[in-house]
């Protein structure tokens, strides 16, 4: 029967591979954006910038399921509402907001990156909420807990 502990291992699992596959792809970074020059995705004067800004963009992305893998072990742990976890989604909401600035830089090469530029937007202003409302619960458990 799936449970709580099974969903959890599972999202670990899944973090831990989509990051070895963030760690593989530095190595072909160039050859990547080589090939999306040749079929015209990108403009061949923004190579070197399109490639650094790839760079970055993998790091934060490396940096945000490094996060992501420290709060799903929390939740595994049922270490739910506790400030580590709502400082775990500030970093994350906040390295979302980051990666935009090396995606709007390369939108000026490859237009479609837009998209990548908007989804980090969006998904680091759905993690302030989620960051708040955990934030909020945090503080009704720890009164909880000395009224107890």
């Amino acid at each position: 029967m799936w449970n709580h502990d099974k969903s959890t291992t599972l999202s670990l699992v899944c973090t831990r591979i989509v990051l070895a596959a963030v760690i593989i792809t530095l190595f072909f970074v160039p050859r990547i954006v080589e090939y999306f020059t040749l079929v015209g995705t990108v403009r061949s004067a923004g190579r070197s910038v399109v490639i650094l800004c790839v760079y970055v963009c993998l790091a934060i992305g490396g940096l945000i399921l490094i996060i992501l893998d420290r709060l799903l072990k929390n939740i595994r742990q049922e270490d739910i509402f506790i400030s580590r976890n709502v400082s775990y989604l500030r970093g994350i909401s906040w390295a979302c907001f980051a990666l935009c600035v090396p995606c709007l830089i390369i939108t000026v090469y490859c237009g479609t990156f837009i998209f990548i530029f908007a989804a980090a937007g969006f998904m680091g202003l759905i993690l302030r909420v989620v960051k708040n409302v955990i934030e909020d619960a945090v503080v009704i458990k720890e009164e909880n807990d000395y009224t107890v």
